[in-house]
């Protein structure tokens, strides 16, 4: 790679148009994407989709920019430091080097053998063409890298820096191609995860799709049980991650919150004008004194959907009267839709299964701390392959977009 195409890629990206990112860089569109081209065969990695009129990042475009930008970074340093040392000709000032790979990895060769040939040697070019290289380059630069002697080269005060900062760059170039690498896994291999079954029936059939479009070759195994068999088997190492609706931390677990997941009072639709609850606000403490007498419906002791339901009984020091629990969220749900009494549910189950037919649902007041966080676990040792990093990331994605359109959450009117 070199720092023209980084430029380049980065245009585009900012852009988001060939035609617009050669404008800014005053060059032709067929200029700028035969080098963007080029760069891609280097890599082996497709850098841009189009969608409709846009160029958009692929995922392996996203890794080469967000490290392209550090990379740039430490350029524009560079040639900062260059002219202010004042090595330049005059009226060269300013004129700027567009480094390349290849003379990085030449020059800090050089420093590692402190002598030309050996360094040729090393690198499998002729001592010639790698002489005549740095004497280019130094030129350029208006400074000599290397001081010549009879036994080699020695660094020059200046040149001692450059190569400090260029082995900076050429780490950061290191880590990019690691980091494409793994889009390889992509290509082939296999995706192990634990999901309990109520998220996994609202969440998958949006996620999976998706994921396949982009990354076919990926086998994709799931788990599903309750919660407490699941995340033993995360813990044992048998699975790469596991979503759960997050509860209290295991110290030998790494979580990441990614979604709220508010609770709704939900009541038949048969009661709502005797129970008189109020329209058009969410549920405080107050509002819920009412419900004293009612008979609650609750799903058994110890499921994470009732140890929410009773932080919000305890928050709103309500003592409730329950008259049946049972393990299944969707028996809940259809009990009280036939007026066997009130419950709270998370807005994403209510029409996981069957719809609010013959119930109101009623939000609450952030006070009653009715909410669950849905979470990512892995172990805190060890890396996550690639292929599950991708799989979460486009789960993340998919829940904002569910979110913001309201498809994920059934919202009181």
């Amino acid at each position: 790679m070199n720092e023209q195409q980084l430029r380049y890629i980065h245009a585009i990206e900012r852009e988001e148009s060939i035609q617009k990112a050669s404008s800014s860089l005053g060059k032709s569109p067929s200029t700028v994407a035969r080098v963007v081209k080029n760069c891609e065969n280097e890599l082996g990695a497709v850098l841009f989709r189009r969608v409709g009129r846009k160029m958009i990042l692929t995922p392996e475009g996203e890794t080469v920019t967000d490290m392209g930008k550090r990379i740039l970074t430490c350029f524009l340093r560079l040639e900062e430091w260059v002219d202010n040392c004042g090595c330049r000709k005059e009226g060269n000032p300013g004129k700027g080097h567009l480094w390349t790979e290849h003379e990085i990895r030449y020059l800090l060769c050089i420093r590692e053998y402190q002598n030309i040939s050996r360094a040729a040697q090393e690198l499998y070019v002729a001592q010639p063409s790698l002489s005549q290289m740095l004497k280019e380059l130094e030129t350029d630069l208006g400074a000599e890298v290397f001081l010549r002697g009879k036994g080699g080269v020695e660094e020059s005060f200046f040149g001692r820096e450059l190569l400090n900062r260029l082995e900076e760059v050429r780490d950061l170039f290191t880590q990019l191609r690691i980091e494409l690498e793994e889009f390889q896994e992509l290509k082939k291999g296999t995706i192990t995860f634990c999901i309990p079954l109520n998220p996994g029936t609202y969440l998958l059939p949006r996620i999976i799709p998706a994921f396949r479009e982009r990354f076919p070759g990926i086998r994709i195994r799931i788990r599903e049980n309750n919660s407490h068999g699941l995340e033993q088997l995360m813990i044992g190492g048998k699975v790469d991650f596991y979503v759960l609706h997050f509860h209290e931390e295991r110290e030998q677990v790494r979580y990441e919150m990614f979604f709220e997941d508010p609770f709704y009072l939900v009541i038949p639709k048969s009661k709502k004008l005797r129970l008189g609850l109020p329209d058009g606000k969410k549920l405080t403490g107050e509002d819920l004194a009412g419900l004293r007498e009612e008979p609650f419906v609750m799903v058994s002791a110890r499921q994470k959907l009732r140890l929410v339901a009773d932080q919000i009984l305890r928050n709103a020091k309500l003592e409730p009267d329950i008259c049946c629990t049972t393990k299944s969220m969707e028996t809940v749900k259809r009990l009280v839709a036939a007026g066997t009494g009130v419950t709270f549910l998370p807005g994403s189950y209510l029409n996981l299964y069957s719809g609010v037919e013959g119930l109101v649902c009623y939000p609450l007041d952030r006070s009653l701390e009715g909410v669950w966080k849905l979470a990512v676990a892995c172990p805190k040792e060890g890396k996550m392959p690639k292929s599950s990093r991708e799989f979460l990331r486009l789960l993340t994605e998919t829940l904002g977009q569910m979110s913001v359109s309201g498809s994920l959450h059934f919202t009181y009117d």
